[in-house]
């Protein structure tokens, strides 16, 4: 059974990509299958994803219409997705790609991508119809999704392998007290020689100097 993919929430401005679908219905379908592979696929490259049809069963309407509001104003790229010509006319799809490309044209850094499967770009709604539809049974469509989302978003890859900023405070001629350089063993030095006393010519000469005074004063007496 395909289970509805399940997107960590993040803050209403932290979306990456607003999948916009028309109201799937509970009963797994072939356009429920293929919308939310889409979504599970966007979810496991790493982008940040709101789509309307994962909301918890348990929100109230309210609460429903709050979750989109806040998703729509705060997403930086709109995939309008959908299975089939009979299910592109859909009133509620409508009213929020219009406002999504409302913003995009006073902000030239949001983008929208429209992406079908099962349907002619003549059978969908004018929005629609005049884009560029990427093909979702296309065997090379998510390849394709992901190099037009480049256009607007990093790819995740790319952030996770970001080098870090080097740390500018450090200078190699002041070490810090755990530096490497500490730590390594420094050679042994050997003591210095200690510095022989002169011997004590002088007291020497003193006494032989008294010596012979006392020789003198014996041979006169």
């Amino acid at each position: 059974m395909d289970e509805k993919p399940v997107s960590p929430e993040p803050a209403p401005a932290d979306y990456d990509i607003f999948l916009c679908t028309r109201e799937l219905p509970d009963a797994l379908t072939a356009e429920t299958a293929a919308l939310r592979q889409l979504c599970s696929a966007l979810i496991g490259s790493g982008y940040r994803v709101f789509f309307p049809s994962a909301l918890p069963a348990g929100l109230t309407d309210e609460q429903r219409a709050q979750r989109i509001v806040e998703a729509l104003s705060g997403s930086k790229v709109m995939i309008a997705a959908g299975v089939g010509s009979e299910n592109a006319s859909d009133p509620v799809s409508e009213k929020l790609r219009s406002a999504f490309l409302k913003r995009a044209e006073a902000d030239p850094s949001l983008g929208f991508i429209a992406c079908w499967r099962d349907a002619a770009g003549g059978d969908l709604p004018a929005d629609l119809a005049d884009r560029e539809l990427l093909d979702m049974s296309d065997l090379s469509f998510l390849v394709t999704l992901r190099e037009r989302l480049s256009a607007w978003l990093k790819p995740p890859a790319a952030e996770e392998s970001e080098p870090a900023e080097p740390d500018t405070d450090i200078r190699e001629s002041d070490p810090g007290p755990d530096s490497p350089e500490d730590a390594s063993p420094k050679p042994e030095t050997a003591p210095a020689p200690e510095r022989k006393k002169p011997f004590p010519w002088i007291w020497l000469l003193i006494g032989a100097a008294a010596a012979a005074a006392v020789l003198f004063f014996l041979i006169r007496r």
